[in-house]
């Protein structure tokens, strides 16, 4: 690419009297004078903007050279060249200026159809030295930065590959790095789709030899929430701007050439200038500080060199925040919101020194930061020594934010800190093994807070949040494998979902239980050390466990064997037992688990590795979960050895430690049917299998292998049960029977059904929170109140409205309101949809000035809640405006939150598809969109309104991949569901109605 520029127009008088021949009518200038006078002007013109450049506009930094001083005085200089990046006298550190005709562009056709994106295995990274100099004002969110990377060649090349994206190249050199001998660069090629930068060279790099790869460059602090970007909050009515990172999964490249593949794993070096006012956190600790030569107001902060870690992880931060201490672990935030962060530092030390114990390793690094930021796309993000936090997962305002908040605060640091081990100390070689990094994490969460926070008892709440709700997405014929190859960036980006982290986290917690807890974490600790400071794929885990195992004799097969069946198939297995009441034989057979059951046939060559255990009526042992007896990868088997009475229930799947559903005989099920509507003998079955029945009873009947009477009959017994875990899974269960009748002509019956099994919970529940509520109580109250409104219980909407005005009639509201925390969902969204655009607006303004994270994310809620159309609109058009106040990461919330009810879910779809463009501008990611395709569809159910989401699709957003084929079929389910089932459901009601006690609420 070659830049024009404007032509010279002016000249100097003076120099154009000096430099002319005089005559009588004048001054006048030959030809060739006229072209020299003309150059020189150029010249000038040029040096002069360079100038303009390099020392106002965008300072640069010093060179390299003098750089190095510092870097070099706290190393190994034996072991370290680092090359000045000047080109004087240098016929390979060429400005990109002179280069331009050599950069060549191979993009081809369509860049989605771009798979292998992997990186030549002829070049190792070794060390990065970085340094950065951020210019966070206004007008100008640039970034400088200076990078020396010493690579290894593994074979024999004459070309040099790396990654970068948004990155505008300055000077390259390449030198060899025992001589200092410059590698001529003789072209340099950019692959656009692949995110490449080649660099050819006229001679071979040697096998064997390192190299130093300099390079100048400068980029843009952007406003995607990914790579090197921009944030911004305000205090006392200032905007103040900072300047994070995000690089994870392939983002570095926006911040630093680098080679941006997990495995290739390097040490760091990096020096962040910052301005004085303002401070710098990083990976490791700050080992020197210096004023910076050029810019008069800014400082160089030098931290310590990393251990060898990947791109991904690296992370920085320039901000004007606060923090507090805790030996080597500290919290940053905005210093009004720094008292928040206190609970965040209480619980993270403890999990820290819980997991060294865990893992038997000591946490390497010499600290850990953990810092809220205002921007964050994700929940959390895992750098190795600097945890970053969306606001909302790390800060807890006593009083402010509910009770449950403060347990998503102790899972999200607990999550972030297991990564320090699990994927930073050893990471996946490649994205297909993600679920190796996420899934654990999202296991010893649980296990962490568990030990922590005794009395929270979170791990009755795993199979809630990590195994039934990933039922619902692993049901679908386009899910994916939990080990699953991928290329390009949208691919992997579209992985970090709930079959990596959920499902994960589920066949994880189960392969616990059939090895036990002593042989699980040698191996864990075993793969660990081994691995330490590398990458692994699973099947290293695999290996570890199956030696652990075999050291003990306490499981005979192989590890590797068993796991593939759940990693390396899609889906999940439905293990139907069939009993022979006369003989005593019982018959397990499995198959594949899908959605719509038209297509079994086609996916009904999988099976499974499955463990086993039961108990029965006689036993009643709930608490022993290993396995009794296993599926080998056969398709069926009959047992001819258990001892049951034929009178007796018999439970498989103790505490659902297995990732399968079960389905039983008839018989057995009315058993079930006949414990569980017995109030003074349901509970002799373990609250989790309680759970784990009715979710599995309604969601057999959703796919057709059980008739809905049965699985309806089960719900009944809901009317005396008062554990939440059975609730919770009985709620979600009947939300989708909810959500298709919704927009029907029976949905009356549904609503009163439900209210009168719900009536005496939420009566037991009520309003009143007591001193120290219970995490678990806490969530149960909240999805019960929130229940019963929704089916317009006429109690709960007269208290929730009554409440709301009265804080509506409070003279300061933002100072005074007396609604406790732990309700203000349930309350504020029944006062914004009973009244009108005056409870909105109050609403909205409540929003804008609220400054606790949890406050803001649940007004953003509850402003979806209203019933009028032209206020929903208002809403979404807000949502995409950057001077609306509402964050860019929280588009889908908003989305979400009007889609959430029969009137917005219309009203979302319509505006998605009037403004797709403007969305795929505004939020800049394909998983975004992607999350707002599947909150804004979940609904439909209607064949016309199937057809319409498939035109869009087809004209519109057929690049998005895997999660949008997911939302066309589970949109073609819920079709499906309601050609089959509609008129059953609605028979059942009618006569449910005539025969559940009744109640004045319905």
């Amino acid at each position: 690419m070659t830049q024009g520029r404007e032509p010279l127009t002016i000249m100097d008088g003076n120099l154009q009297t000096d430099l002319s021949t005089k005559t009588k009518r004048g001054v006048y200038l030959s030809k060739s004078l006229t072209f020299v006078i003309l150059i020189i002007f150029a010249l000038a013109l040029i040096a002069t903007a360079f100038i303009v450049y390099n020392f106002a506009a965008c300072p640069r930094t010093d060179q390299l050279a003098n750089v190095t001083k510092f870097e070099l005085s706290h190393c190994d200089q034996s072991k370290l060249l680092v090359i000045p990046l000047s080109t004087e006298n240098s016929k390979s550190a060429l400005p990109i200026e002179s280069t331009t005709k050599h950069i060549e562009s191979t993009t081809k056709g369509d860049e989605n159809a771009v798979t292998d994106v992997r990186l030549p295995t002829n070049i190792k990274p070794d060390r990065y030295y970085l340094k950065l100099t951020p210019y966070i004002f206004e007008g100008n969110f640039t970034f400088d930065g200076e990078i020396s990377v010493i690579i290894t060649v593994k074979n024999k090349t004459n070309t040099v590959t790396f990654h970068g994206v948004e990155l505008s190249f300055h000077r390259i050199g390449l030198y060899k790095k025992e001589d200092g001998k410059e590698i001529l660069i003789t072209r340099r090629a950019v692959d656009v789709p692949r995110q490449f930068h080649i660099i050819s060279t006229a001679e071979p790099l040697i096998a064997g030899q390192q190299y130093v790869l300099n390079i100048t460059y400068s980029g843009i602090l952007n406003d995607n929430l990914h790579g090197f970007y921009r944030s911004s909050y305000e205090e006392k009515k200032v905007k103040r701007w900072i300047a994070v990172t995000q690089f994870q999964a392939t983002d570095a490249r926006r911040a630093f050439p680098c080679w941006d593949e997990p495995a290739l794993k390097a040490k760091f070096t990096i020096s962040i200038a910052r301005p004085s006012n303002m401070t710098s956190v990083s990976n490791m600790n700050i080992i020197g500080k210096e004023p910076h030569a050029i810019l008069k107001d800014y400082v160089w902060d030098h931290y310590a060199e990393s251990l060898p870690m990947s791109t991904y992880l690296v992370a920085f931060a320039v901000t004007d925040f606060a923090n507090m201490s805790d030996n080597n672990f500290s919290v940053w935030a905005r210093k009004e919101a720094l008292p928040s962060a206190a609970y965040a530092l209480a619980i993270g030390p403890k999990i820290l020194s819980f997991l060294e114990e865990y893992y038997k390793i000591k946490f390497p690094l010499p600290k850990i930061d953990m810092i809220a930021l205002p921007d964050f796309k994700a929940g959390a993000m895992e750098n190795w020594g600097l945890l970053t936090f969306r606001e909302i997962a790390m800060l807890y305002d006593n009083g402010v934010s509910p009770t449950t908040a403060k347990a998503r605060v102790a899972a999200v640091v607990a999550h972030e800190i297991a990564h320090q081990w699990f994927g930073n100390l050893v990471t996946p070689a490649w994205w297909s093994d993600i679920w190796l990094n996420e899934g654990f994490a999202s296991y010893v969460e649980y296990v962490a807070v568990d030990a922590v926070e005794k009395s929270w008892k979170l791990m009755e709440i795993f199979i809630l949040n990590e195994v039934q709700s990933v039922f619902k997405l692993d049901a679908l014929t386009s899910s994916h494998q939990i080990s699953v190859e991928v290329g390009n960036p949208e691919e992997i980006g579209a992985i970090f979902d709930k079959i990596s982290y959920g499902k994960g986290s589920a066949i994880l917690r189960m392969m616990n239980h059939f090895l036990t807890d002593d042989v699980f974490n040698a191996g864990i600790t075993d793969y660990l050390n081994a691995k330490k400071f590398g990458d692994a794929e699973q099947r290293d885990l695999w290996s570890a466990l199956t030696n652990a195992a075999r050291e003990k004799d306490a499981f005979d097969a192989d590890v590797g064997v068993v796991m593939d069946s759940w990693t390396l198939q899609t889906g999940f297995p439905v293990l139907t037992i069939s009993r022979d009441y006369k003989s005593g034989s019982i018959t397990f057979r499995q198959e594949r688990f899908v959605l719509i059951n038209d297509t079994l046939d086609e996916h009904n060559s999988s099976v499974w590795w499955i463990p086993i255990s039961y108990t029965t009526a006689s036993e009643k042992d709930f608490e022993s979960t290993r396995p009794k007896l296993w599926l080998r990868g056969e398709r069926s088997i009959v047992v001819d050895n258990i001892s049951v009475n034929e009178n007796d229930w018999l439970i498989a799947n103790i505490q659902q430690t297995g990732f399968y559903r079960i389905n039983y005989d008839q018989k057995n099920w009315k058993m079930l049917i006949q414990v569980l509507n017995n109030p003074s003998r349901f509970e002799e079955i373990h609250p989790i299998n309680r759970a784990q029945i009715i979710d599995d009873a309604m969601n057999l009947a959703l796919s057709g292998r059980l008739d809905y009477k049965t699985a309806l009959d089960i719900s009944s017994y809901l009317f005396h049960e008062r554990s939440y875990v059975p609730w919770k899974a009985g709620l979600v269960a009947l939300g989708y029977i909810d959500t298709m009748l919704s927009k029907g002509a029976y949905y009356l019956e549904y609503k009163s059904y439900v209210l009168r099994l719900l009536s005496g919970a939420v009566q037991d529940l009520g309003w009143e929170v007591s001193a120290n509520e219970s995490v678990v109580r806490a969530q149960h109250r909240a999805d019960m109140l929130s229940t019963a409104c929704h089916l317009q219980h006429v109690d709960c909407l007269e208290h929730a409205v009554r409440m709301y005005t009265n804080w509506m009639l409070t003279p300061n509201p933002d100072a005074y309101n007396e609604i406790h925390a732990d309700i203000r969902s349930t309350v504020y969204c029944v006062g914004v949809q009973a009244g009108g655009a005056r409870e909105w607006r109050f609403a909205w303004e409540r929003f804008m000035v609220a400054s606790a994270p949890s406050e803001r994310e649940l007004l953003l809620s509850v402003l979806g809640c209203t019933r009028a159309p032209y206020l929903l609109y208002r809403y979404l058009d807000l949502s995409l405006r950057n001077d609306s106040g509402i964050r860019k990461q929280d588009t889908v919330r908003v989305f979400s939150a009007v889609a959430s009810s029969s009137i917005g879910e219309p009203i979302a779809f319509n505006f998605v598809r009037a403004n797709w463009q403007r969305l795929k501008e505004y939020v800049g990611s394909v998983s975004t969109l992607n999350s707002i395709l599947k909150v804004v569809t979940r609904r439909l159910n209607q064949v016309h309104e199937y057809d319409e989401l498939k035109r869009f699709v087809a004209t519109s957003c057929s690049d998005l991949g895997r999660p949008v084929q997911q939302v066309l079929e589970r949109t073609a389910a819920n079709v499906q569901w309601m050609e089959k089932n509609y008129q059953t459901i609605v028979s059942w009601l009618l006569k449910a109605d005539k025969s559940l006690p009744q109640t004045t609420d319905a």
